[in-house]
């Protein structure tokens, strides 16, 4: 589908109202009645930035179509209204009319750079399939319910002292750790760096002196449990799966070892793909193996398993195959439920949570964000909204459940109560563009930070969705962020990470790098930070 061309605007205030409400976009929000919005600052600046032009060259073709959408974002010519009574008079006309034209100029400029990469490449414009889903008309929003308790389920008892799971203890990429460094480099700041056998993309778990991570030989034919001594980085053992036949079509940024792993203090639980998922004891001993039928998934799979009380849950979609929902016994693997799910295209790990009391399993999937009883598997609420294909794990705070997906699609934040389709009642705020791809977001306090793959920043206030800023960060992201001691680090796939502050206001601590390159995401304990590169597993600080 093309996207059309940018015109000049001359509709009346009435009209331009009506485009913003069927786009999603809404009005600037700051003080000054035509002032920017922060989505529209960052338009301007990446439109005449011979820099943004280079970046351009890099981008996915996906990505430059993202980035023709990028124009309907909040503050945009289409969803300029004037405020009552600001365009009254030949002064508040101009006004209003100056500030619609400026829009105009940003937008066509913005336009003009990424079209002339289409020109240069030779390709046609063109828009996702989701881009349908993007413009769907959603419920007006309902209101937030701060009040409502929401927490992550820890995978084991003291788990809030380890980095037990994908994201840390909760799965949401915080630490209560303080001290964290600030700089460093390959000669700078480094404890200890081991090269790790095999490649992989999975993210370090940690328990107690023991991390673990996973990893694959032979083009996934070999796939394996990696132990490394915390304190000094000692290879301690790798122990293989049960061999299985690997799957096809696995796209290289993906490979055959992206699953994070969960310790629960007792044993370790991995998902290998076709080798099917099992569990080791810290030593690196199998205690017991669960085969799964090949899978059949665009890119390979890469969704964590979770541990929720008794149980090791997995959500895998696939593209080709009934996508998979599976439950098993943590200390002896057998299936406790199993339920087919749609085709789909999504790799995001399910999140346990309970909720007022009540254990739920959160899963964002393709087209819908969806709860599930852990004890049977039965869905319990779902609620449309997010895009065909989702990548981005949910976090969870303020009596919301937050969610992402696509190249810059929407950003949801979803009241998890009720039952049924909750699309109509429960959807409390949504952001129609900037959201990550790949990364997941982090909510610090009262702020919610995503990246996207191209390096744009959003910062959110979680309970209203107003945006606080929106700035570019160099390079492209993969890597989740991690938010702890007054900052959150943000590493691209250069290895380059990015330390801001954490808070309202956009400040660049700090600007380190590794030089190689990341796609998994840190891992913090004990004051050090935890990342691992293609070849190597790096702890940094003191």
């Amino acid at each position: 589908m093309s996207v059309p061309r940018l015109t000049p605007l001359v509709l009346a205030p009435i009209a331009l109202a009506a485009i913003a409400l069927a786009s999603g976009c809404r009005a600037p929000e700051a003080r000054e009645p035509y002032a920017l919005s922060p989505e529209m600052v960052l338009l301007e600046r990446d439109a005449e930035s011979p820099v943004y032009r280079e970046h351009l060259k890099g981008f996915h073709v996906n990505d430059l179509h993202s980035e023709l959408e990028r124009v309907k974002c909040r503050g945009s010519s289409a969803s300029l209204a004037a405020p009552p009574g600001s365009a009254e008079g030949a002064q508040g006309a101009a006004a209003y009319r100056e500030a619609l034209e400026r829009r105009v100029r940003i937008e066509r400029r913005f336009l003009e750079a990424v079209r002339a990469e289409y020109a240069r490449r030779g390709a046609a414009e063109g828009t996702e399939a989701s881009a349908q889903v993007l413009a769907a008309a959603l419920p007006a929003a309902a209101a937030a319910d701060p009040s409502l308790p929401i927490e992550p389920i820890l995978p084991g008892s003291g788990a809030e002292r380890q980095w037990p799971r994908w994201r840390g203890p909760g799965g949401q990429g915080l630490t209560a750790e303080t001290g964290l460094p600030l700089r460093w480099g390959p000669e700078e700041n480094i404890a200890w760096w081991t090269e790790v056998p095999g490649r992989g993309n999975s993210s370090p778990v940690i328990w107690e002196d023991r991390i673990f991570l996973t990893t694959a030989f032979d083009d996934g034919r070999r796939r394996s449990l990696v132990g490394i001594r915390r304190s000094d980085g000692t290879l301690q053992f790798v122990a293989d799966a049960p061999p299985a036949p690997p799957e096809g079509r696995v796209m290289g940024k993906n490979g055959y070892a992206s699953a994070t792993p969960v310790v629960d203090g007792e044993r370790v639980v991995a998902f290998f793909g076709n080798s099917g998922l099992a569990a080791f004891d810290l030593s690196g001993k199998l205690l017991w193996h669960r085969p799964l039928e090949p899978f059949d998934a665009m890119h390979g799979v890469g969704a964590s398993p979770a541990i929720c009380g008794e149980l090791v849950v997995l959500f895998q979609e696939q593209s080709d195959k009934p996508s998979l929902g599976i439950a098993l016994d943590r200390r002896t693997g057998e299936v406790r439920w199993r339920i087919e799910r749609p085709k789909a295209l999504g790799w995001c790990t399910a999140l346990p949570v309970r909720v007022a009391g009540k254990e739920q399993v959160i899963h964002g999937g393709s087209q819908t964000i969806a709860s599930f009883d852990p004890a049977t598997g039965a869905e319990i609420w779902r609620s449309k909204g997010p895009t065909v294909e989702v990548i981005p794990t949910v976090v969870c705070g303020h009596g919301l459940v937050f969610t992402s997906s696509v190249r810059s699609g929407p950003t949801l934040a979803v009241r998890p109560t009720g039952s049924g389709d909750i699309t109509a009642t429960n959807i409390a705020w949504r952001v129609v563009r900037n959201a990550p791809h790949v990364p997941s977001p982090v909510l610090s306090g009262d702020l919610l930070y995503q990246v996207n793959d191209t390096g744009i920043l959003s910062c959110f206030e979680a309970r209203t969705g107003k945006a606080a800023y929106q700035k570019r960060l160099s390079g492209r992201f993969s890597a989740s962020p991690v938010a702890g001691d007054g900052k959150v680090y943000f590493t691209n796939e250069d290895g380059d990470t990015f330390v801001v502050r954490d808070g309202p206001e956009f400040e660049v601590l700090a600007q380190s790098s590794l030089g190689e390159p990341v796609l998994a995401s840190a891992a913090v304990l004990g004051g050090r930070i935890f990342i691992r590169t293609q070849k190597r597993l790096v702890a940094i600080g003191k």
